[in-house]
C-alpha cells in the first residue's frame, strides 16, 4: 500500500501521516488482521492500522466498544480503537475494512528471565484488580451467554474419541477430574467480562510496568477467574517449576488479599487452569503443531497428578 492510500483512509480519522512509516514491531498475533501496520502522524502520535475480514465486523465492534467502556470505566493499560468522524469503529475504504488504534511502544519480554522479575507478577495481578473494579461499573448485558467451557471440553473429548483415540486414552485422567470435580460446580461460578487471553505476551512492558493490553479477541463473559487462572496455567506451561515459584505465590496471594473473587472460585481456581489448557490443546492442534500439542498433554496430566501438591505449596 502507498502512502497516498494511507492518507485516503486515515483521513477518516482526521490522521495526517506523516512520510516514513514506523518500523516497530508490532506486538499480538498478527492472524486477528488481513494486515497491520504502525504509522505516525504529522502531530506527533502513533497509530496501528489495520485490516479487518467482512467477517469479523460485528465481533470487531463489539470488541472495540467494550474496550471504549473499559476506559471510560478508569480501567488504565488500555488503549481503545479509535472511532472514525462518522463515529464509527470501522471505516469502510475502497471495498475493504480498516480499524485504527494508538499504537504504544513497550520493551520485548525477555522469555528466559520473566518468572524471575517479582514486579511483573505484581502488575498483572494490579491489572486484573483494576479490570475488575471497571467491569463491575459496566451494565450487564443479559442477553450475552458466557462462554461454554463445560461443552466446549465435552464436545471436544467426543471428538478424540471417534478420531483420535490416542488423544482420548491420553486425556482420560485429566476428563475425570473435569467431569467429578470440575462441572458440577461450574455453573454456580460468578462470571464477569474477562479479557479472555491474559499472558505476558499479550502486554505491552514498561520496566516490569504494564504500558498497554492488547488482543482483546476473546473477551467476553468467563467465570470470574478465567483471566487470573488463564495465566497460572501459562506460567507452568513456560516452566512447571515456575506454580511454585515467589512470581506465582505472589500474583495469587495479590488477588486473594484484593478480595475480587468469592471463596467457591478460588475452591475451583485449579480444576480452572486445567479446563483453559484443552483451550490451548485446541489451538495447537488447529495450527498443526504435534510437538506444543503433545507437551501440553503431558502438562495437563501433571497438574491433574500434582494438584494437591500444588496446591498445599500455595497455601490452600
Amino acid at each position: 500500500m502507498d502512502q497516498n492510500n494511507y492518507e485516503k483512509i486515515l483521513r477518516n480519522w482526521g490522521v495526517d501521516p506523516r512520510p516514513e512509516k514506523l518500523s516497530a514491531k508490532l506486538q499480538g498475533s498478527p492472524e486477528r488482521t488481513c494486515f497491520r501496520i504502525a504509522l505516525a502522524g504529522s502531530d506527533g502520535e502513533s497509530w496501528v492500522l489495520e485490516e479487518i475480514e467482512q467477517n469479523t465486523y460485528s465481533r470487531k465492534k463489539c470488541i472495540a466498544a467494550t474496550m471504549e467502556n473499559l476506559e471510560i470505566s478508569g480501567l488504565a493499560c488500555i488503549h481503545p480503537y479509535r472511532r472514525n468522524s462518522l463515529g464509527q469503529f470501522v471505516t469502510h475504504c475502497g471495498g475493504r475494512l480498516y480499524m485504527l488504534r494508538p499504537h504504544v511502544a513497550g520493551e520485548p519480554l525477555n522469555r528466559k528471565k520473566w518468572l524471575k522479575e517479582p514486579g511483573r507478577s505484581a502488575a498483572m495481578a494490579d491489572f486484573l484488580i483494576q479490570l475488575r473494579k471497571a467491569t463491575d461499573k459496566q451494565p450487564r448485558n443479559e442477553e450475552e451467554k458466557p462462554f461454554a467451557l463445560r461443552e466446549f471440553i465435552q464436545q471436544r473429548m467426543v471428538r478424540f474419541a471417534k478420531h483420535r483415540a490416542d488423544l482420548f486414552a491420553g486425556l482420560a485422567p485429566v476428563s475425570h477430574v473435569m467431569a467429578t470435580s470440575f462441572f458440577p460446580v461450574l455453573n454456580t461460578l460468578p462470571t464477569v467480562l474477562c479479557h479472555g487471553d491474559f499472558h505476558p505476551l499479550n502486554v505491552v512492558w514498561g520496566d516490569q510496568t504494564i504500558e498497554s493490553v492488547i488482543d482483546w479477541e476473546f473477551c467476553g463473559l468467563k467465570p470470574e477467574a478465567y483471566d487470573a487462572a488463564l495465566l497460572v496455567g501459562c506460567i507452568g506451561f513456560d516452566n512447571p517449576d515456575g506454580l511454585i515459584t515467589e512470581f506465582t505465590i505472589g500474583f495469587i496471594d495479590r488477588l486473594r488479599e484484593s478480595g475480587i473473587f468469592q471463596a467457591d472460585t478460588w475452591e475451583a481456581f485449579f480444576d480452572l487452569v486445567i479446563a483453559i489448557r484443552f483451550c490451548w490443546l485446541s489451538e495447537w492442534m488447529r495450527l498443526h503443531d504435534e510437538s506444543s500439542r503433545d507437551l501440553e498433554m503431558l502438562y495437563m496430566n501433571l497438574l491433574t497428578t500434582q494438584k494437591r501438591y500444588i496446591l498445599d505449596k500455595w497455601g490452600f
